[in-house]
């Protein structure tokens, strides 16, 4: 069963890598997986949220920023050291690597765990943002197996992990806006306002 799906994971890893190999994209593809094609949206995206989106966008950059955190550190420096899955561009002879192959574990994909959570969160506070959101994590998983840097259950592994842990940090934010709020009730100059 286990070689069944190894088998599977290499079939469908080349029907991406080879079979949708083209130079429009790699362009395209090779954009979307460097993580500083994100720096400026990302920044620019967080000045929207801090300036315009009130307290609820304040909230919200708080918890991308400890879901960057937190999936990036559990896949990095925990996950990927302990299940120590070479790369596909490490161990296959043939794959394409438009962007490089990297020296780094493969087993979960970073990438995707990170925008994965981002992503969760995102949707979560703005559901009306969700397909765009879910798109765009879609397109980062897609570019990981298209570089040739991940298996398809590297990116699967990395998105399931980025939503649970997008999944707790929402819990956590919203026992943190209960609690803040229960407090700010309680606070005497809140009562005098009354």
């Amino acid at each position: 069963m286990i070689e069944w799906l190894a088998g599977l994971d290499r079939t469908l890893f080349y029907a991406v890598n080879h079979g949708w190999a083209s130079s429009v994209g790699d362009r395209f593809f090779v954009y979307i997986t460097l993580e500083k094609n994100y720096l400026v949206p990302g920044l620019l995206l967080f000045a929207v949220l801090v300036m315009k989106g009130g307290l609820k966008g304040r909230r919200l950059v708080l918890s991308l920023l400890l879901s960057i955190l937190v999936t990036d550190q559990l896949t990095s420096h925990v996950i990927k050291p302990l299940v120590q899955r070479p790369r596909p561009c490490q161990v296959l002879s043939d794959v394409r690597t438009p962007a490089g192959c990297g020296p780094a574990y493969s087993f979960p994909s970073s990438h995707a765990a990170n925008s994965a959570g981002l992503m969760t969160l995102l949707a979560l506070s703005y559901p009306v943002w969700t397909p765009v959101a879910a798109s765009i994590a879609l397109a980062v998983g897609l570019s990981r197996v298209y570089v040739g840097v991940h298996y398809p259950s590297d990116v699967l592994g990395g998105f399931l992990l980025g939503f649970l842990c997008a999944l707790g940090i929402w819990r956590l934010k919203i026992w943190a806006e209960i609690r803040w709020d229960e407090n700010r009730k309680k606070s005497p100059r809140v009562r005098k306002r009354k």
